[in-house]
């Protein structure tokens, strides 16, 4: 770690004192804002690099303590305390100007606002006169002698407001302070804590380090809980608040309990005249529109509440929750936070509809303390069944199944899609990794439960049965639901196993309007957005598969963008399904970043449930065919180690994944051999689209023998990519350089650029093996181009056509002139040979090359650009 903290984000403030400086208009600037913001460490860069420019800087400072002293901050240059103050200034002005350049004197004032009066005139006078030109600092909000506020006042110095660093300034003077990468879930930390202030940023970094809070864990720095506050920072922030009446405190104590708080609520709740005077301070702050309260800086709040006692704080919270309950307007979930940790009776039907909330955000830690509450005031069937829920959701796969099996048949009834026998068949099958148990367990309700619940169940084994592979299985269950009794919840979970089932089967028509029926569920049910995500990664799949690679990305980009302010599960889902698409669209390096930060984003959490698998896949391919061929492997293994038995769907897609991985480390045959391995589990269970894409990745490895199942397929799997498969397996099984070009054309036009670039090196394989040089050339240089376009792709058919144009350097250089569009005599003249001895390494380079024409020759030379 450095050892100190470097000035971040200020090179436009920087600017600005410069100009300062050297204008005409004003003698300086001064810098003010709140404390912490790093106004001192500023000013000391701009006067040292003043200095360094020739300048001769006298440096003083006011001080609390100096204050109440006459000429305290200037005492260096003054003698004689029992001297007359006029005497003093005089011998102050000669200390300060002596063997100094009058035009080239820099006076840096530190807390100029703290200055004695008597060196406040001082300071005065020295710009006045222009005797001295001057950076100095003050404290936004503190009271400073008259002489003081006159220098910006009457524009002897420019003031310039100093803003906290943004956050982006913020994290990556973190990064730069730690010396290695910071979690995401650390840097949103310190960034909610401090909002930029580097002073608290320092504080907060350097004590949690020293504590172990903070370290350094697997390549990344991380939060391991605990306060986030140290005894420095708690003194930093009192001196900021400073000395306040005490019903101006309980103003801050009230907004850090309830914040945000509508103002309305904040003034029945306490003197309105103290509001005021608090948003004074800036110890609070209103939104533009003055209808809500927030803490002035969130460290008052986390220390505010650090400091009150326990007993002080459950009264509170009781108060602040009666008064909401009262206005019939606060959210439930705050509500039900604030009723559960203060002095009020227990409300389990608060607690209960605030778990449920915190649920659907998927805030689940706090949803199981709400449920918790909920079941010991009250151990209600229904209290229960809502704990074991979220325990499942938490990955709590055994707490789960134990709760369950303290409640009889008749007690898992429960209204809407998630009851009993739902919970206990989603634990068994995705914490417990028992597809089987789940199975028997849904079979057994079936046969025992009403009509109604019978939906219910019945949607939920189609689930079972579309992510095992299942997909016509899936669909015919579904034929028997009327979706119109489902609540929101079932319906879109239906709609996601007929979107999987009907993409995986090639009917993309159907799996789209499948997929737009949930959307208008979740469009009219915003509480059940959390399940969006999935529901539009299905839906992109299916478009990918049958060759709709542009409405695919639409749809994975529309839905990232919604999900920008969604917890942060929703944003790795959608980060993740950016990725499979981006990777379906062969943009791999955007693929291996956007998968790469999904899977961080995870984090630990859908290990277990198996709910990261597919894009540790995903992960693993693009790797391979960035060419990685070390981190591939490396991923493979942990791909592996997650495989879950639920999720029987992908596993053509680990298979394709493997097949990448041993093409990448030159294995051919293992990589067709994997390839078809895909191709056949998907064609046994009926998973017509997975088996094209397999069988088409087999053709890419050279391996054209799926090509009459293609064809059959062809008829079955709607969308252009079978049909084009089909195509490409028999150029490839007739050696068909000029089919492969033209096949390389449709899949670029599909939006399949990887097959494309296979395609066009494949018939520049053909083309040289045929003795034809130029059209070798050309696909070469196409292919190469449109691997290039995708982020550096790799592949065995790209190596196997990467050929350099075969012209010495001469004949190089003359054909990059001549792609630039100079003519012979221009040629010459920059080269300096002769118009005749130009032509001639034209017709050499074109002979060579195999083309006919310098337009040709333009052309080639260009397509293999810096290659």
């Amino acid at each position: 770690m450095t050892d100190r903290w470097p000035l971040t984000g200020r090179g436009e403030e920087l600017r600005l004192i410069g100009e300062a400086l050297a204008d005409n208009e004003h003698q300086g600037i001064v810098l003010t804002g709140l404390a912490g913001v790093g106004k001192t460490r500023l000013a000391r860069a701009a006067a040292d690099a003043a200095e360094r420019d020739g300048w001769s800087v006298r440096r003083i400072a006011g001080t609390a303590t100096g204050r109440p002293v006459t000429l305290g901050a200037f005492a260096r240059w003054v003698d004689d305390t029992g001297t007359a103050p006029l005497t003093l200034a005089r011998k102050v002005f000669a200390g300060l100007t002596a063997d100094v350049d009058a035009d080239r004197l820099l006076l840096f004032v530190d807390d100029l606002y703290l200055l004695d009066d008597m060196s406040a005139l001082i300071v005065h006078q020295l710009v006045l006169q222009g005797m001295a030109r001057m950076i100095a600092t003050s404290r936004t909000g503190e009271r400073a002698p008259d002489a003081v506020t006159a220098l910006w006042k009457d524009g002897l110095l420019r003031r310039l407001e100093l803003q906290p660093l943004s956050r982006d300034e913020a994290d990556s003077l973190l990064r730069t302070v730690l010396d290695a990468p910071v979690s995401s879930d650390c840097a949103r930390r310190v960034w909610k804590l401090t909002r930029g202030n580097v002073l608290f940023m320092h504080h907060l970094v350097e004590e949690a380090r020293g504590t172990s809070q903070l370290s350094l864990s697997k390549g990344e720095w991380r939060w391991n809980g605990g306060s986030l506050t140290s005894p420095t920072l708690v003194e930093l922030v009192e001196q900021q608040i400073g000395a306040v009446p005490d019903e101006v405190r309980d103003v801050v104590d009230i907004v850090a309990i309830a914040e945000p708080i509508e103002r309305r609520l904040l003034a029945e709740l306490t003197d309105p005249m103290a509001v005021e005077a608090a948003e004074e301070r800036e110890l609070i702050r209103v939104d533009p529109a003055g209808d809500t309260v927030f803490v002035g800086h969130p460290l008052y709040a986390e220390i505010r509440l650090g400091q009150c006692g326990a007993l002080r704080l459950r009264r509170l919270r009781g108060r602040v929750a009666t008064a909401m309950t009262r206005s019939g307007t606060a959210d439930p979930l705050r509500l039900g936070l604030l009723w559960m940790e203060s002095d009020l009776p227990p409300d389990v039907a608060l607690f209960s509809t605030a778990a449920a909330l915190a649920a659907h955000r998927l805030d689940i830690d706090t949803a199981e303390r709400l449920a918790r509450v909920a079941v010991e005031a009250q151990p209600t069937p229904l209290a229960k069944l809502q704990l074991a829920y979220i325990l499942y959701l938490q990955e709590k796969g055994k707490a789960a199944e134990e709760l369950l099996d303290t409640l009889d048949g008749e007690e898992f009834v429960a209204p809407g899609f998630v009851d009993g026998v739902v919970i206990r068949a989603a634990n068994l099958l995705w914490p417990l990794h028992n597809p089987e148990a789940a199975r028997a367990v849904l079979e057994e309700a079936l046969g025992l439960a009403d009509e109604q619940r019978r939906l219910s169940l019945t949607v939920f084994l189609a689930i079972v049965r579309a992510t095992a592979a299942e997909p016509a299985e899936a669909l015919a269950l579904l034929e028997q639901v009327d979706y119109g009794r489902l609540d929101a919840y079932g319906r879109v979970m239906g709609y996601s196993a007929e979107t999987i089932a009907l993409g995986d089967m090639g009917r993309v028509a159907a799996a789209g309007e499948r997929a737009s029926a949930g959307y208008r569920v979740l469009a009219e049910s915003p509480a059940d957005s959390f399940q969006a995500s999935g529901l539009a990664e299905f839906h992109a799949y299916a478009l990918a598969a049958a060759g709709c690679l542009a409405e695919a990305v639409e749809v994975v980009e529309r839905y990232h963008r919604e999900f920008a302010e969604m917890p942060p599960f929703n944003r790795s889902m959608a980060v993740g399904a950016l990725g499979i698409t981006a990777l379906a669209a062969g943009r791999v390096a955007d693929a291996v970043r956007h998968l790469s930060a999904a899977l961080a984003g995870f984090g630990d959490y859908g290990v277990v449930s198996g709910l990261s698998y597919r894009f540790r896949i995903g992960y693993v391919e693009a790797l391979a065919r960035s060419g990685d061929v070390d981190a591939a492997s490396a991923a493979l293994t942990v791909a592996r180690a997650s495989r879950h038995p639920a999720y029987r769907y992908v596993e053509p897609e680990i298979l394709r994944a493997e097949a990448w991985v041993h093409a990448a480390r030159g294995h051919i045959a293992e990589a067709r051999e994997k390839a078809c391995e895909a191709a056949d589990f998907a064609r046994s269970h009926g998973q017509w689209a997975r088996e094209v894409v397999g069988l088409q990745t087999a053709v890419q490895f050279g391996d054209a023998s799926g090509g009459n199942r293609l064809e059959e397929l062809a008829a079955v799997v709607e969308g252009s990519r079978a049909p084009l498969a089909a195509r490409y397996a028999k150029a490839v099984a007739a050696d068909d350089a000029a089919a492969l070009d033209a096949v390389s054309v449709e899949f670029e036009a599909m939006g399949d650029v990887l097959a494309a670039a296979d395609a066009a090196a494949q018939a520049s394989v053909s083309h040289r093996l045929a003795g034809r040089k130029g059209s070798a050339l050309t696909s070469s240089a196409r292919a190469q181009g449109l691997a290039k376009g995708c982020g550096g792709a790799v592949s065995p058919a790209l190596v196997a056509a990467k050929v350099p144009l075969p012209f010495t350097r001469r004949e190089h250089e003359v054909a990059a002139l001549v792609s630039e569009g100079l003519s012979n005599k221009e040629i010459a003249a920059a080269t300096s040979l002769s118009v005749r001895t130009v032509e001639g390494h034209i017709y050499q380079a074109s002979a060579k090359a195999g083309v006919t024409s310098r337009a040709e020759l333009a052309d080639l030379v260009k397509q293999f650009g810096d290659d």
